[in-house]
């Protein structure tokens, strides 16, 4: 009787090591895949943070029905005043106006932000366009039905504020 209470021991341990070989690489999946969730919501609101600290600079900066010959708001682009649209595309990049430093989130440029006017509302809205990439691949293979599936996308946010100077 204790002969097969050992053996049965064994075949449970052995089953034990089946079960996490099989169960193993799903939980290392979903913890990666968590991890990259999370990174991606963190760059996604440093993005919006940056975003809202220049739309407020050119809400202060621009003045009350000021014709600033920013273009409307379908197709971003244009120019500001005083060279105003490169110091808001610094604060959004670098952190500050002056442009000095690393860029807030790696591959961000100041050609990923644009600028427009809402017409007749007096606003001005910020727009950010940046490549979010995976850390650890960019695509999940194609286990064999095609071509593989890119994982990484853009991350874009618009921020409209009312122009506050009088």
């Amino acid at each position: 009787m204790n002969g097969s209470l050992d053996q049965s021991r064994k075949r449970q341990r052995g089953l034990a090591a089946v079960e996490m070989t099989i169960v193993l690489p799903v939980l290392l999946l979903l913890m990666l895949a968590t991890a990259e969730i999370g990174r991606m919501l963190y760059q996604y609101n440093t993005l919006t943070k940056a975003q809202r600290d220049g739309a407020r600079l050119l809400a202060t900066n621009l003045k009350y029905g000021q014709q600033s010959s920013l273009s409307e708001c379908p197709t971003f682009g244009g120019s500001l005043p005083d060279n105003l649209s490169l110091r808001a595309s610094n604060l959004i990049v670098f952190g500050n106006e002056a442009g000095a430093g690393n860029a807030l989130l790696q591959g961000l440029t100041t050609a990923d932000v644009s600028f427009c006017e809402v017409a007749g509302l007096n606003e001005v809205r910020v727009q950010v366009e940046y490549d979010f990439i995976p850390m650890l691949f960019d695509q999940l293979p194609d286990v064999g039905q095609g071509a593989p599936i890119p994982i990484n996308f853009p991350l874009t946010s618009s921020i409209s504020m009312k122009v506050l100077g009088g």
